[in-house]
């Protein structure tokens, strides 16, 4: 079986094929501030859902044990519900800072908290990664920072008080 193609036909796949080539081509590369922020980006969803993995492939060698000592307590005492990067400032083309604002709390409570992180991120010349991190504003506990946690003794009497009328 012969398979034929009619002129009609080959020249109009050479015409989609040129137009998706120019489509193509009209895209430009990407800045270093869209290539941070989609590595920050990548780098907090996966601490958010406990893929130290995959953060620690985006974070500094030298800050790599510490970010694991901060982020220790992620998904066993604190559960952390939403990551959403805040700000970004580019100093320079191989510099930025970035702020992330984290929605978490503890596991044995139900209040809400809030806490806002500033992550320094560089560019030696094989990609961004996160250099440092410390908490900027908000609820302390976050990063593994000391917190007294104050609780009551016993179970707390939820009965009405009561009389007796004889």
């Amino acid at each position: 079986m012969a398979l034929v193609v009619r002129p009609i036909v080959v020249r109009a796949l050479s015409v989609c094929a040129l137009l998706i080539g120019e489509q193509c081509a009209c895209i430009p590369p990407q800045g270093p501030s869209e290539t941070v922020s989609n590595v920050a980006r990548d780098m907090n969803v996966a601490t958010r859902f406990g893929r130290m993995d995959v953060a620690m492939e985006h974070t500094a060698s030298a800050h790599q044990r510490e970010f694991l000592e901060q982020h220790a307590s992620w998904g066993r005492d604190l559960r952390v519900l939403d990551v959403e990067l805040a700000h970004l400032a580019l100093e320079k083309s191989d510099k930025a800072d970035i702020l992330v604002d984290v929605s978490w709390m503890r596991m044995d409570e139900g209040l809400l908290r809030a806490t806002r992180l500033k992550q320094h991120w560089e560019n030696p010349g094989g990609g961004w990664v996160m250099s440092a991190e410390e908490r900027a504003s908000g609820d302390v506990g976050l990063l593994g920072e000391e917190v007294v946690v104050l609780r009551p003794e016993g179970p707390r009497d939820v009965h009405f008080p009561s009389k007796t009328i004889r």
